[in-house]
This record gives C-alpha cells, sequence and structure tokens, in this order.
C-alpha cells in the first residue's frame, strides 16, 4: 500500500484489506496487527459491518498465537460459523424465492451477492450478504411481489413505506418470517436512472445457469463490473461498501474473464465513466486489485493529479467505520464527492445520490433543519476530528 494513503486507514482497516486476497504482504500484515492503535474489538466489528468473516478468518488462521491470541482466533471462528449459518438461511430462502417466482412466470435476474456467489464465488457462504437481490421486468414486479408475500415473505410498512419506494429503482424490501433480519430486494432498475443501466440491455447480456436444478439468469461479467462500480461510488456515494466491492471485483478479475474494452465502451455510454475510474483506483491504490493502470488512465476525468491525490485522500478516508480522518462535514463531504464524479461532465445534471435520502426524511417525516448557530456549534465541538481531517488531506 503506498505511504501516501496507509495514514488514512485504520490499522483494522489495513488488515481487513490485506484479507481481500489481491495481494501479500506478511509484513504489512504483522505492521497492523502489532501497532499500538490496533483493536482485535475493533477488526471484528468492521469484519461483521463488511460481512468479511470468511475472508479474515483465511487470512489470520495460518498466523501463529504470538500474533493471533487464541482467544481472538476463537472469536473469529464464532464469527465464520455465524456467518455460514446465515447464508444457508438466505440459499433457502434464496431457492423457495425462485420457485415462487418460476410458478409465477418471471424469470429474474440475480443481481449482486446473489450472482456473484452462484458464479465466482461458487456459494453463498464464500459470499456473505444481508438480502438477495432480484431483476425482474417492471410489469412483473407487483405481481411477483405479492406472490413472495403470499409465499410467507414479510413486509413491514412502518419500517418500509410503500409510498417512498413508488418512485424508487426496486419495491420495498421483504423480510425472512422468522425475524432472522435478511431480506429480498425486486429491482426493477439497477439504479435511480442517472446512470443509464438499462435493465432490458441486463437482461439481453445475460447468460444462463444453472443453481440446484433451476435455471437462473446472471448479467454479463462487463456489467457484473460495472453495477459493482456504479452501486458504490453513485449509490453509496463512495461512503460504505467498499470492502466487499473491492473483493468482489478482485473475485471477478480472477474468476472470470472481464473485457476491459468492453467495460470502458459501456461505463462511457451509461454515464458511468467517474464512477469506475474512482472504484479502480481505489481497488488498486488500497487493496491491490489488479486493474490495469491504462483502464483507470482512459476513464480519468477531467482532474489534475494534485486534486486527484487529495479527493483519494479524503475518499479513503470514509470507506471504513471509525477512520480519524473522516470528514466531519456532510456538506463538505457531497462537495468533494461531486469534485471527484464530475456530474456535469459525466452528464448527470442535477441528479444527485442523496436526494433519495431527502426523499425518504419526507416520507418518513423525519427531516431535521438546524439553524447556522447549531451548525457552527456542532463544527466546533468537532474541531478535533476537524484536525486530524485536514492534516491526512495535506500529507
Amino acid at each position: 500500500m503506498n505511504e501516501s494513503i496507509r495514514h488514512v486507514l485504520s490499522p483494522e482497516a489495513r488488515v481487513l484489506l490485506l484479507a481481500i486476497g489481491a495481494t501479500s504482504d506478511a509484513d504489512e500484515l504483522r505492521n497492523a496487527l502489532t501497532d499500538g492503535a490496533f483493536s482485535w474489538d475493533r477488526l471484528i466489528d468492521l469484519a461483521v459491518r463488511e460481512k468479511a468473516a470468511p475472508a479474515l478468518h483465511e487470512l489470520l488462521s495460518p498466523l501463529p498465537d504470538d500474533v493471533v491470541p487464541s482467544v481472538e482466533r476463537s472469536r473469529i471462528s464464532g464469527l465464520l460459523r455465524v456467518s455460514q449459518f446465515r447464508m444457508l438461511r438466505l440459499e433457502q430462502l434464496f431457492l423457495q424465492a425462485l420457485d415462487t417466482l418460476d410458478a409465477e412466470a418471471v424469470d429474474p435476474v440475480l443481481l449482486k451477492g446473489a450472482g456473484l456467489a452462484t458464479t465466482v464465488y461458487g456459494s453463498f457462504g464464500a459470499r456473505p450478504m444481508y438480502d438477495v437481490d432480484l431483476l425482474v421486468r417492471p410489469e412483473h414486479a407487483l405481481p411477483a411481489w405479492k406472490a413472495l408475500r403470499a409465499s410467507g415473505w414479510v413486509h413491514d410498512n412502518v419500517e418500509r413505506p410503500e409510498e417512498f419506494y413508488a418512485t424508487h429503482y426496486h419495491l420495498p424490501p421483504l423480510d425472512d418470517p422468522i425475524g432472522t433480519g435478511l431480506a429480498l430486494e425486486l429491482h426493477t432498475a439497477l439504479t435511480d436512472g442517472a446512470i443509464e443501466l438499462d435493465s432490458e440491455t441486463i437482461r439481453q447480456n445475460a447468460r444462463a445457469i444453472e443453481v440446484h436444478g433451476r435455471r437462473v439468469l446472471v448479467p454479463g461479467v462487463a456489467y457484473q463490473v460495472l453495477h459493482l462500480a456504479t452501486h458504490f461510488a453513485w449509490t453509496h456515494g463512495m461512503a460504505s461498501a467498499a470492502w466487499r466491492t473491492f473483493h468482489d471485483l478482485h473475485q471477478l478479475i480472477v474468476r472470470a474473464s472481464v473485457d476491459w474494452d468492453r467495460v470502458m465502451t459501456i461505463a462511457r455510454v451509461t454515464r458511468a465513466t467517474t464512477s469506475c475510474y474512482w472504484t479502480f483506483r481505489l481497488a488498486r491504490t488500497l487493496a491491490g486489485v489488479q486493474v490495469p493502470q491504462t483502464v483507470i488512465e482512459q476513464l480519468r476525468p477531467p482532474r489534475g493529479e494534485r486534486t486527484l491525490r487529495l479527493l483519494e485522500r479524503h475518499y479513503a478516508g470514509a470507506l471504513f467505520y471509525g477512520s480519524s480522518a473522516h470528514c466531519p462535514s456532510v456538506a463538505l463531504s457531497q462537495i468533494m464527492w461531486a469534485a471527484g464524479m464530475a456530474p456535469r461532465w459525466s452528464g448527470h445534471g442535477r441528479t444527485r445520490p442523496w436526494q433519495r435520502g431527502e426523499v425518504w426524511a419526507n416520507t418518513r417525516g423525519t427531516g431535521v433543519h438546524y439553524s447556522v448557530l447549531a451548525r457552527l456549534r456542532g463544527h466546533a465541538q468537532r474541531l478535533g476530528q476537524w484536525g486530524r481531517y485536514i492534516g491526512a488531506l495535506a500529507r
């Protein structure tokens, strides 16, 4: 990992990035685990948040007890067992959902985790997730959703009001009836429309696979790469889902045949150029994921390298929970996101990913308005965080 970016990450984040497996650095791993600021509690919490239990277990299992104490080794093994149990349950729910949809003559496309688990990972246990995402034709969505509810899936209208999802790209999530927190989402599109990954194009370029005797569709590899990048950089605003995005990208590169020319062509047509640029650049810089440097350069937005390096440090500080270099201001984070994503140059117009959050707040009646004085008071209380953030950018 480049020295100019290491200081932005906590030692726990550095360990987890090594668990992606795109690079092997025994000295870096030992240095992170023996860093005076390192905490096993924070590492395990981060692994749970990032759904990284299998990869973390694989990374740390070969290490001796003087590096990984037996009590921590036991905790990580327990974390893995819980993850495997949950994924067995989710796979069971997934297969039942496929049968329900088949009875309704609905032919879904497996998105994100489900599509990757059944292709490059080979199992749900190797690719933990909280929910299954299925792309269906818009005219099939509501009948399919109702059929799934009739089969036992639960919808909580208080937590997930239908009026919010009336203008969304997926229907209200459906929950496991036994309350595990696992869920299923029926999508009619991949994003909010700012990225033009047309659902019918996804379907036309999908490939058929067999999962436990059931024929299902998964997006073509180039579209899986594009969806990873846009989900991370646009939908999540480069503020979450980093580890699993980088891990998924690495798995696609080493286990599938990525046609980078096709990826770049689709990115330009669908207004996903900067989403791909930042996803690929951060994955390569932070985790050693082998995206060709020539691809990254060809997707580069119209910014000088000095500006791009500053933005890279800002984004890296926002990727993982607990970072000391996290930006203390939501408004500044949005400005910095726009500076790197170049929405006008990219053709996104006035659409921004956080606008859906504003719709959510209005739907729930939870919109909060702060006075200028209250905002200034909040910033003053975060002076220490401001100092760490500015220091991280200045290095």
